[in-house]
């Protein structure tokens, strides 16, 4: 038995199969006892879903809306006084991208509110490697309690993104864009992704592993059924047990492993108590994963000087742009932090994005967020063939 103590530190994993109400009230409860959630009688309490973009629930891009009005009821069952939901999507309108993926719905049902991240006042990030300080909604000023709902998902960049990279988005707008210009180094952006995230210490997290998301995520890949929901007061505890549930070795993935050790635990023996369901019990089998290695940049940079053109293009992972599935939306180019694209159209007349090899950062931003599904992952070198492979 747990005492009390060591539920602040433990890992609630359970099994939870669908978006039946009933079926999630009782697992939201269940999870949240498990892990030690606070007492919220009379607080204000903010709670932050993954909404990446406007994109049907059943595509797995964001928080399910029926996880998160589970979670909503749950926290006016516990006594809350204020319940705002809010996110802030890379270069849509939040509230448009709400409505489109179904969270504002659920926000108005549960009665709560929905809330715009405006930017707010520069908040210290204590005991922060890289950023001292992050300009973050200003919503955070008005709450008691910081409520996480991230999706288990694959990333492209960072390979798996849940509670420490879900609070990215307390970041408003394009600000995360001007993130990915000023660290485009994989390992440092990670370490980025930690000072923010250990910086929310007022926070406990829910996430949505029910259907997850395996492959070209996060916002391309494809959903896996994988029944299971996670809650903890500890956000690298927790990310450190999701990203095993799904296959991976998070003692490979660099920025786990220092969220993991700055929370004061050994990456080499991390200790966590899980329960009541274990790791083995639950791993997928067949999740499809991205392959571990270094970013772009960080390779490319210990090659000489009068080489790495060449190189980026020939060795490196890159956005590939397919004309005939662009829509000429130019969200890509809204979103790109080093303005490396271009908009034109081709012979065909088709819409064609260039990019300039020399200025992208591969932060993979605009694969993220292309709602067309018109660019890919691979090397200049093998775009043929990866066309050829597109349904």
């Amino acid at each position: 038995m747990l005492t009390e103590q060591d539920k602040l530190g433990s890992v609630g994993l359970f099994v939870c199969q669908g978006y039946d109400p009933g079926h999630l009230d009782e697992s939201v409860e269940s999870a949240a006892d498990h892990a030690g959630f606070p007492d919220i009688r009379g607080k204000r309490i903010l709670v932050k879903p993954n909404l990446l973009k406007g994109a049907m629930p059943e595509r797995a891009v964001t928080t399910h809306p029926e996880f998160v009005a589970a979670v909503l009821r749950f926290l006016w069952k516990r006594g809350a006084s204020r319940v705002a939901v809010g996110d802030s999507p890379g270069f849509q309108n939040a509230l448009s991208a709400a409505k489109a993926a179904g969270i504002h719905d659920a926000v108005i049902r549960s009665g709560a509110e929905w809330v715009d991240f405006l930017p707010g006042r520069q908040r210290p990030a204590p005991g922060a490697k890289l950023v001292k300080s992050f300009a973050l909604a200003s919503a955070l000023d008005e709450c008691d309690l910081v409520v996480n709902l991230p999706k288990l998902k694959t990333h492209r960049l960072m390979n798996y993104t849940g509670a420490i990279k879900n609070l990215f988005g307390l970041v408003p707008g394009l600000g995360k864009s001007g993130t990915h210009l000023r660290f485009p180094d994989k390992v440092k952006f990670g370490t980025v992704l930690v000072d923010l995230g250990l910086s929310i210490t007022n926070c406990f997290t829910f996430m949505d592993g029910i259907v997850a998301m395996e492959g070209e995520g996060p916002g391309d890949g494809d959903p896996y059924n994988l029944g299971l929901l996670l809650a903890s007061s500890d956000m690298a505890a927790l990310d450190w047990t999701a990203a095993q549930c799904i296959g991976y070795d998070p003692a490979r993935i660099p920025y786990l492993v220092d969220a993991l050790s700055r929370g004061g635990r050994d990456p080499a023996s991390p200790d966590i108590p899980v329960g009541p369901r274990k790791v083995s019990e639950v791993m997928a089998k067949d999740f499809a994963l991205l392959p571990y290695g270094k970013s772009a940049s960080t390779a490319i940079a210990a090659i000489p000087a009068f080489a790495r053109p060449l190189m980026a293009r020939l060795v490196a992972d890159r956005p590939i742009f397919h004309p005939d599935r662009c829509e000429g939306c130019a969200a890509c180019l809204k979103i790109c932090p080093a303005k490396a694209l271009a908009l034109g159209r081709n012979a065909k007349g088709e819409y064609q994005i260039r990019i300039d090899d020399k200025a992208c950062i591969t932060c993979f931003c605009c694969h993220e967020i292309c709602p067309a599904h018109a660019i890919s992952i691979g090397r200049v070198f093998s775009r043929r063939a990866r066309e050829k492979k597109l349904p």
